[in-house]
């Protein structure tokens, strides 16, 4: 099977694009879990060193200070609880526990025979975490997939997708840890947090809980600077940093300006001026959706959780930022436009494409063309190929009508892959090929194919991925405050 059409199949549904980031994450945490490499993950990326956590569980498992006596006695309904932690990696969770700082609950729910037991949570550097446990739940699988309401919460919520999955205690029972990243400074102790549990795997239901949340004393390092960085594209202000046990978390908000009111950016390394350097551990993660502030400019609440706390004798700290993509706008080209066609270069990046000729061969369309404005002297094949493949072919009248026929497609009138092929590295050449039967999905054929009311889709926001962008870093100063600014 060719690479194109493995990926039709594998996107041949259009999902809305909530469900499929969420459907994303889910694929990346299996994926991972069944792999012995250690990679790391740019969207909201979790990075975890399995041999040397585990041999950590263990050993404070079988320590006898680890279990206090008073949290034993009150979360003596988890069963196992060192296994819940060790199965999840938590260090954080592990150390707090040690420490008497997690919060024992005792809430359940039943829907469609099946009961979820919520026994603990803890808050830390900004991330809210829940331990649970599912009864009479069967299946042989090692791990299986829940779904949450994420309707429920607030813009100073947003769920780790990578938490929306159980892990196999025993043949009686599954465990799960909800993890929800928080803006910090807008919550307040007492309050609560809804927990809707709509799927179990493939079994709806309607397990429902309204749980507290408790807050620990911490750290906080502000600033009060505004920044605009990288030619002005992006404003940042509002940075505040909150050390937890073992973690911290950096907050921000951020302005994308002008031609980068789409853009999406994220901060991945923060040094201090003492000399320390803090890793991410998550990024890309946004609190809410974004705000429209005027016609130039897109306000968005930004968040990384860094793997240590920041020094709080710190008083500058330098923020690396990386741009994950530079979106921009689409252009539906005609099969019968005239040739040779030329596409609007891009504002980010002045990339354009010139079509050269699109001919029917039978039941394939061939489309020559070659990128225009990039240096291929420092590039690969496979550059060229991967931003070539993402060309769909369409019915225009329903293209036009679609919100975004990457995302929103009605199957059999959208090719989303085709094979694309490097005709000539020095000048950018290129062919495309668009097979319009799918000769192991044939819902994906396009059957009502019509030459003069079909047109290519592209998008010119990716045809800046031809560029290698490299990050870019400034610098704020920053001091203590016992409370930071709301």
């Amino acid at each position: 099977m060719d690479k194109h059409q493995v990926k039709q199949m594998y996107d041949d549904i259009a999902v809305p694009k909530k469900a499929l980031k969420k459907a994303i994450h889910q694929a990346v945490v299996r994926a991972e879990n069944e792999s012995n490499t250690r990679r790391r993950f740019k969207w909201a990326r979790t990075i975890t060193n399995r041999m040397a956590i585990a041999a950590v569980v263990c050993i404070l498992y079988l320590s006898s200070g680890l279990f206090l006596p008073s949290v034993n006695k009150a979360m003596g309904s988890i069963p196992i609880v060192g296994q819940i932690y060790k199965d999840f990696q938590d260090k954080v969770g592990l150390s707090l526990f040690k420490s008497n700082l997690v919060t024992a609950l005792n809430e359940k729910a039943e829907s469609r025979g099946i009961t979820v037991s919520v026994n603990s949570s803890y808050y830390d550097a900004g991330q809210l975490v829940y331990n649970f446990t599912v009864d009479n739940f069967q299946s042989d699988e090692k791990e299986i997939m829940y779904d949450v309401d994420e309707t429920s919460y607030s813009d100073n919520f947003s769920i780790n997708y990578d938490s929306l999955m159980l892990k196999k205690l025993n043949n009686k029972q599954y465990a799960g840890q909800l993890r929800i990243y928080t803006n910090g400074t807008e919550i307040k102790n007492g309050e609560t947090v809804p927990f809707v549990i709509t799927h179990i795997n493939e079994i709806q239901g309607n397990w429902r809980f309204k749980l507290p949340i408790t807050k620990k004393n911490a750290g906080y390092l502000e600033s009060s600077k505004v920044i605009s960085a990288y030619h002005n594209r992006y404003q940042f202000s509002n940075i505040q940093v909150e050390n937890g046990k073992l973690g911290s978390v950096l907050q921000f908000t951020i302005d994308y300006q002008g031609i980068a009111k789409h853009d999406t950016v994220e901060i991945n390394e923060v040094k201090d001026d003492l000399g320390n350097t803090y890793e991410m551990s998550a990024s890309n993660i946004e609190l809410g959706d974004r705000i429209k502030v005027n016609e130039r400019t897109v306000r968005a609440k930004g968040q990384t959780q860094l793997e240590s706390p920041i020094n709080p004798k710190a008083k500058k700290l330098t923020l690396i930022a990386d741009i994950r993509s530079e979106a921009e706008g689409s252009e539906i080209v005609p099969l019968n436009a005239e040739m040779p066609y030329r596409l609007s270069e891009t504002k980010h990046q002045n990339i354009g494409i010139e079509i050269n000729n699109i001919k029917q061969e039978g039941r394939e369309v061939l489309v020559h063309y070659r990128f225009t404005g990039v240096d291929t002297s420092n590039m690969s094949k496979d550059d060229l190929v991967n931003i070539g493949e993402m060309i769909g072919l369409g019915d225009m009248k329903k293209m036009q009508s679609w919100s975004d026929p990457m995302a929103y497609y009605e199957e059999g009138y959208y090719l989303k892959w085709n094979k694309a092929e490097v005709k000539n590295m020095d000048t950018a050449e290129m062919v495309s090929t668009f097979e319009l039967d799918d000769a192991y999905l044939d819902k994906l054929s396009l059957k009502h194919f019509a030459f003069n009311e079909y047109g290519l889709y592209i998008d010119k926001g990716v045809l800046n991925d031809l560029i290698q962008l490299k990050p870019f870093s400034f610098t704020v100063p920053v001091h203590q405050v016992s409370q930071p600014s709301r």
